[in-house]
């Protein structure tokens, strides 16, 4: 059942919650999957009837690579650098994720390199 009066605080934390998941392009549906909450509730929370626990809070933030403060005060700026969605992922994935990167730094030389012309001798 939802609030009669929404707090302020709830409406922050809501709106900061859909832009940063909208920022990185994830649906509602599948954010509150990974959180473990429903798409209803997260619905709304993001519309501010209802307050999110600190561990949603936590698993949130884990899940959209932004620091709890990018989700408690208002927004300064809207990007997120990449420095600060890798600090979010536990320390067991970070090989893989150099692997990922990796992997991709040299799919875009290739991509990028000259086209060889043939030569004849």
């Amino acid at each position: 059942m939802r609030a009669k009066e929404k707090k302020q605080i709830n409406i922050l934390v809501g709106d900061n919650i859909r832009f940063y998941r909208e920022k990185i392009g994830m649906s509602r549906e599948t954010l509150a999957e990974l959180v473990g909450i429903s798409p209803r509730f997260l619905a709304d929370a993001e519309l501010g009837f209802v307050g999110v626990s600190l561990t949603n809070i936590k698993k949130i933030c884990e899940v959209l690579g932004v620091s709890a403060d990018r989700l408690l005060w208002e927004q300064t700026e809207g990007t997120i650098d990449l420095s600060e969605r890798l600090s979010h992922i536990p320390p067991e994935y970070h090989h893989l994720i150099e692997t990922l990167i990796q992997t991709q730094l040299e799919l875009l030389a290739l991509a990028t390199r000259e086209p060889q012309t043939k030569t004849r001798h």
